[in-house]
Formats: C-alpha cells, structure tokens, sequence
C-alpha cells in the first residue's frame, strides 16, 4: 500500500491529504529491469516517509521520475503517477508551490484518472491564489471519483468562500449522501444556510450536527466554537448559553460566550466577564488574548501589553498570543519589538494571515521592499480570500512592476471584498492609469491592518 501523507489543511474545511491507496505491482522477472529499478527507488521513498525524512525520500521519488523518460510500460505510468503525486505532496508541504503544481500536472499526465493528485493540484493552485483554476480542478476530481469525500468537500469549501451558493448546495447534498455523518460537511451546510438567509434551516441543522458527535456537553461546546469561528454568532450564542443552564458558571463555556458578545460589539460585557476568567482558566491562553484585545480597542495599551507579554510567557508556542503581543507594541511605537513578536507568530503558525500582512506592512515602511513582498505573498498563500491579504499583495506587484497582471488580478478580487481594503483596492484599480505613466505610489504608503 502507498503511504499516506498529509499535506496539511490550506483552509479551515479544506483537507488537503497526500496519496490515494493503491497497491504498488510487485517485481517480477517479467518486468523490465529499468522497471524494477524504478519500483526499489518507489520503495524506498516511502521508506523514508515513514521516517520523516522528507527531502530523501523526494529525490528518490524524482530518481523513479528521471527513469521514467526511457521506458514505456503500463506499471510504469503507474509508478510515475503516484511517485509525481507523493513528491507534489512534499513540495507543497515546503511551500514550494509552483514545483508542487509541476509535480501533480506530471502525475496527471502519466495517469490523467488520478483523482487525489487532481484534488492536491486543487490545493497547490489555491495556495498560489488561482481561485477559479483550483475549483476547476476540485470539480474534475470530483468528476473522476463521485465518490471522493475529501474533494467534494474542498470543492463546497471553496464555493462557499466564492459565494457560489447553489453549486456549493448541489456538492453538499452529494457530500451528505456520500457520508451523511461527516461532521465537516453539516458545518458547511449550516455555514451556507447562514450566508444565504435562512436562519431556520441553519438553526434546524444543529440537531444533525450534533448526532455526528456522542451529544455531550464538551462536544456540542466545540461544536458551536466552530459556530463563532464561521460567524454565525446567534447559533454560537445560544448553544453557550443552553450550556451555561445546564453546567451554571462552566468557565470554558462562560468564555467562549463572552467571545460570541465581543464579535457581535458587547465589549464592556465581554470585557467584566474575560477579567472574571482569567484566574479561573490558568490553562487557557486565550483568556488573556482576548481580554488584551478588548482593551486595545478601548485604547488602554500599556494593560493590553503587561497581559500579552504574560500570555507568551505563560506559553510561548502560542502563535495567537506573539500576534497580539505584536499589535500592542506597533500602537505603543515599539516597531522593532513588535515584527519580532510578528516573527514569533509565523514561526508558530504559518497560516497567520494578519501576522504576514503586517509583517510586510512594517517591512514596506522601512523601505524593505523585497521583504515586504515575499511577506505578502505568504499572507496570500495562508488564505487566498482574505481581502486585506490580496490588496497588499495586488498592489505591491504593481508597485514592484514584478507581475502586473496578477497584481490588478489580485485588486480586482479585493476589491469584490468587503472593508476598508476593498475600499482601498477600488481608489488603487482608479489611480491604475496614472501608475502606469509612471506614477509611483511608492512602498512606504502601505496601509495599516490592525
């Protein structure tokens, strides 16, 4: 069996996994013996694989893809496939994007039936923000295995976030057929409810999601922290507080209600009630992120940083915490400390959008234009959607004069956004014209994501 490798998740319900399972042919003495050869160099990269030993077992897998050119037998356009998909898969967990594409293309073209290499490109393509070239390729697994879970699901997660609500139905309804317990798939279905305006059904989905789950008390308050992460703050807010009447004064569930306040503008409630929590939750180093956020937006800085700085103490893995540790010293002058603490947090959470963006906006103030850009490249790949991200982006490729295409391509999509960067974006696309009769900007005039 080929191993499986997970190349880690690109979205919050976008799972990106390595390998389909197949079974590698056996040597035989009927096989050519460049064939046979290829089949010990498959072997051992998933040997080390299995070790860890990632950029070993890539240049095994590209020594079956070098021998490949000279032969032309059947098992070897299997190996090729599955060895192209399994290298794409080590690319793309090393960021190296663009390599990773090659790779899945390669293993397309050796087997153009390969649904799981046809779902990774999905997601290569995706972290390079070719949105529209990522949905065509989930849309072609989907076409090639009806029955692949995983690529319809990525399909739905991206047509969501798209805003193609009624193709996101149809590969849900087929989702849910496929595995009517995956809890994944009632997320997204109660998240699609929610964006297209029927409380109701959204409300009347809960019970199905939960069945998903042993219906315990921890389980249904994960559940509807999902609920607040996908902003569905009225759903969040009940299950909270149906919980909060069956456990009174539960702390967990006191503070991710107090969260659901804040995200809907309760502030000063949410402000008593996370003080409250702080000696009671000694473990959970969200307490202190939160309520330290709360008070930047009240304007009291220096309490905001005494609390952040005791939150990455307390646990210093804590991307979150480095990341609003961050924001308290950029609104206190302290620059330098403040990309440091920016440092921290990509180092412990790649997929830190605001970390990245504002990494490259202090980068582009100081006159760092080649750090500024690769730092929002990254804040592109982290989240391909996320408007603020595709602005700085945009807008530095035009700026930079580096790909002017994709950059209008990326103020165009900001601009379809909402916010102040979708309101930046339309000024930058207006002034385009003037920019290219050599107007310059300039770097040092970024905007601010706080």
């Amino acid at each position: 069996m080929l191993k499986r490798i997970c190349a880690g998740a690109v979205m919050a319900v976008l799972v990106v996994c390595g390998l389909r399972m197949a079974s590698a042919a056996e040597e035989t003495a009927q096989l050519p013996l460049a064939v046979r050869r290829m089949m010990v160099d498959y072997d051992k990269g998933l040997e080390l694989l299995e070790k860890e030993r990632y950029i070993d077992a890539l240049a095994a897998f590209r020594r079956v893809l070098a021998a490949a050119e000279t032969v032309k037998e059947q098992d070897a356009l299997v190996l090729v496939s599955t060895a192209a998909n399994n290298a794409g898969n080590i690319l793309l967990m090393q960021g190296k994007l663009e390599e990773a594409e090659a790779s899945y293309r390669q293993a397309l073209k050796a087997d153009p039936r390969h649904a799981m290499a046809m779902n990774n490109l999905g997601a290569a393509l995706l972290k390079q923000g070719k949105i529209s070239d990522a949905i065509s390729a989930f849309s072609e697994a989907v076409k090639i295995d009806p029955q692949n879970g995983m690529a319809l699901n990525n399909l739905a997660s991206l047509l969501l976030r798209a805003g193609e609500l009624e193709r996101a139905a149809k590969t849900l309804s087929a989702s849910l057929k496929l595995n009517p317990k995956n809890e994944q798939t009632w997320q997204m279905m109660a998240q699609l409810y929610h964006m297209s305006g029927q409380p109701e059904k959204q409300a009347g989905l809960w019970p199905l999601l939960v069945k998903t789950t042993d219906g315990s008390a921890e389980e249904r308050l994960r559940l509807g922290t999902w609920y607040l992460h996908a902003e569905i703050y009225a759903q969040a807010e009940t299950v909270f507080r149906e919980l909060l009447a069956e456990r009174p004064g539960w702390p967990e569930a006191r503070l991710q209600l107090a969260r659901a306040r804040s995200m809907q503008g309760h502030d000063a409630e949410a402000l008593k009630e996370l003080r409250e929590l702080v000696p009671l939750l000694p473990q959970e180093p969200g307490v202190r992120t939160d309520l330290a956020v709360l008070l930047l937006r009240a304007g009291e800085k220096e309490e905001a940083g005494v609390l952040a700085l005791q939150a990455v103490k307390a646990f210093p893995k804590d991307a979150k915490g480095w990341f609003v540790l961050g924001r308290t010293q950029e609104r206190k002058g302290e620059t330098l400390e403040a990309e440091k603490s920016y440092v921290e947090a990509v180092k412990h959470d790649s997929s830190m959008v605001g970390a990245w963006t504002n990494l490259g906006i202090l980068a582009a103030k100081r006159g760092d234009e080649k750090t500024a850009l690769t730092c929002y490249v990254s804040a592109v790949q982290a989240d391909p959607f996320d408007t603020e991200a595709q602005y700085n982006l945009g807008r530095a490729l035009v700026i930079s004069k580096q790909d002017h295409e994709r950059g209008v391509r990326l103020l165009f999509s900001a601009a379809k956004g909402g916010g102040e960067a979708a309101e930046r974006a339309k000024k930058f696309i207006a002034d385009l014209e003037t920019i290219a009769k050599d107007g310059d900007p300039g770097w040092k005039a970024a905007d601010k994501r706080l």
